[in-house]
């Protein structure tokens, strides 16, 4: 029987391969199986999880905690005034605004909230206590045996790139693009997410990990030789949405499919849409909307969206768009899995 490693609290070592990091190190073997959560069914959950991973600022909004924890903002502040929850600071022009510490606390609130515990309990815990609570939470509600993934966020924690690429290359040679994103990278994303929320693991191991698979994957789709269709399909993310992952896959699938592919990358602004649109003249057009956005924010970015692209033409994918997908166009289609997606390639 393996031994069971609990990584949140291996003691963190002062250096990796002589740089002074303050990274955790541990080792895995055959005689140390990880054992972590697996949760993939809450697809919307899921996206927020990689929003609140690739936040580049450190300072939010009460409006940024609200769309990242979905605790409204009134509620935030009431429990602000009656229990003292967060301590928000201030600028020099006394605009009000929290740090990453308050957001990764008001998550773990929520979480211990959401499980049944009164907010007068939670408010009397330390910070300490409501952290160990939340990870018992995690750890023991969500369990899974996945030894690919569990390697590789050990090659992520140890900034390891030689072990990340060739776990990715091994995944894709054996089972291909598909199983590599659904089966590997999603749980992957979903792990570093909670361990973010749980202060053990930085913002930077998460950028260190985008840009290699960025680039693994954009070295896969170079090497694409199809047979050539004659259909041209034009990619982006619109203004404010940075999570291209998603997006760079389907890249490589319509590429393998013959399509000519058009990608723009990310936070495009309208006016270059259309002018790209007008030059390229697609046969569809493909956007993923995964950052956390209210119903309004929706309609507005899709209307948007919609001066520009002619419904029929348009694709839309990600968390946002399956969670709104009554307030999509008439004739919009929306990729919620592989039967969306294999349908347009026909």
């Amino acid at each position: 029987m393996h031994q069971k490693t609990d990584l949140l609290n291996v003691p963190f070592s002062s250096s990796t391969n002589g740089l002074n990091l303050g990274y955790p190190q541990f080792k895995i073997n055959n005689q140390h199986k990880i054992n972590w959560f697996h949760e993939k069914k809450n697809l919307i959950l899921f996206n927020k999880r990689v929003v609140k991973l690739n936040m580049k600022k450190s300072q939010y909004s009460i409006k940024d905690l609200e769309n990242l924890t979905d605790i409204k903002a009134h509620t935030i502040r009431i429990w602000e005034q009656r229990y003292g929850l967060l301590s928000p600071k201030r600028t020099d022009t006394n605009i009000r605004y929290y740090e990453d510490q308050d957001l990764k606390k008001l998550l773990n609130v929520n979480l211990l909230y959401t499980k049944g515990y009164k907010i007068s309990k939670i408010a009397a815990l330390s910070d300490e206590e409501i952290l160990e609570k939340s990870k018992e939470i995690i750890l023991n509600e969500r369990k899974w045996d996945d030894d690919e993934v569990d390697v590789l966020l050990m090659g992520i924690i140890e900034l390891d790139e030689d072990k990340i690429l060739g776990i990715l290359k091994r995944i894709y040679d054996e089972n291909g693009i598909e199983h590599l994103f659904s089966r590997t990278i999603i749980p992957l994303l979903t792990k570093m997410g909670e361990l973010w929320q749980l202060n053990s693991l930085s913002v930077g191991h998460e950028h260190f990990f985008s840009n290699l698979y960025r680039g693994f994957l954009l070295a896969r789709t170079s090497d694409l030789t199809p047979k050539k269709v004659n259909k041209k399909i034009l990619m982006f993310l619109p203004p404010n949405e940075e999570h291209e992952l998603s997006l760079l896959v389907y890249q490589y699938m319509f590429k393998r499919e013959g399509w000519q592919v058009y990608y723009l990358g990310v936070s495009v602004p309208y006016e270059d849409l259309k002018i790209s649109y007008d030059q390229i003249k697609p046969d569809l057009t493909l956007t993923s909307l995964i950052a956390k956005s209210s119903e309004k924010e929706f309609e507005t970015i899709v209307k948007e969206i919609s001066k520009v692209i002619p419904p029929k033409e348009l694709v839309l994918s990600g968390g946002m768009s399956s969670m709104y997908k009554e307030k999509i166009p008439s004739g919009t289609r929306v990729i919620e899995g592989e039967k969306d997606l294999k349908s347009l390639f026909v």
